[in-house]
């Protein structure tokens, strides 16, 4: 899913490993800095790219709609510096960091900054550190990954509410755990659907059907 849309937004898929680094693909990821979600959007930098934080949900943990965010994010980054090692750096410590160290040292090149150490270290470890991952992923045979068993895709119903419904509720409803429903919708902040706004709720596959209709007779 994320590389489709990576590749739907113009984005090459590799920087899906931007995530691996940012959160190990763990949507509820939580930084001490308040940064949330699988490419940790930042709450001013959700609010830019419109992921919803209310009381009920908070969209930074929604892997589809955050992974569409980040996509725009890193083509207005590629906009203004023109190379996605920068774009990488720049999405890292953001894209003031990156433009002042153009500007100290005239260099609009990733290499040429890293050497001068005109970029913080966490930025410097961060880009060779995803073009390892990267490199490690398009040849895991020559890197010793030779038993590699891939999980299969998550593939899910959705059905779209605008009501508030309590996941426990839906739990009993369509027979799936309390904490497969809260994995399969982790923009939830408090196992319950927003009121009055529509929300697009996940259900394992197969069993939309069943929870419009045991739904409808409560």
């Amino acid at each position: 899913m994320i590389r489709r849309i990576l590749k739907e937004e113009g984005v090459p898929q590799d920087l899906i490993y931007l995530a691996q680094a940012e959160s190990a693909f763990k949507p509820q990821a939580v930084s001490r800095a308040g940064a949330r979600g699988i490419w940790q959007f930042m709450p001013f930098r959700g609010e830019e790219y419109d992921l919803e934080r209310s009381y009920w949900v908070d969209e930074r943990s929604d892997p589809e709609k955050a992974t569409r965010a980040a996509a725009r994010h890193l083509r207005d980054l590629y906009g203004m510096f023109g190379d996605w090692y920068l774009v990488m750096a720049a999405y890292n410590s953001g894209p003031m960091s990156v433009a002042r160290a153009i500007e100290r040292t005239g260099y609009a090149d990733f290499w040429e900054l890293y050497k001068r150490n005109n970029l913080p270290a966490e930025t410097k470890n961060y880009v060779p550190e995803i073009l390892a991952a990267i490199i490690i992923a398009n040849h895991p045979r020559q890197y010793g990954f030779d038993d590699i068993t891939v999980d299969p895709p998550v593939v899910t119903d959705t059905v779209s509410i605008n009501y508030p419904v309590d996941l426990r509720l839906v739990s009993d409803i369509v027979g799936a755990s309390v904490n497969e429903l809260e994995a399969l919708n982790p923009s939830l902040l408090r196992s319950i659907t927003p009121p009055d706004t529509q929300f697009d709720l996940h259900l394992p596959a197969g069993t939309a059907s069943l929870f419009q209709q045991r739904i409808a007779l409560i």
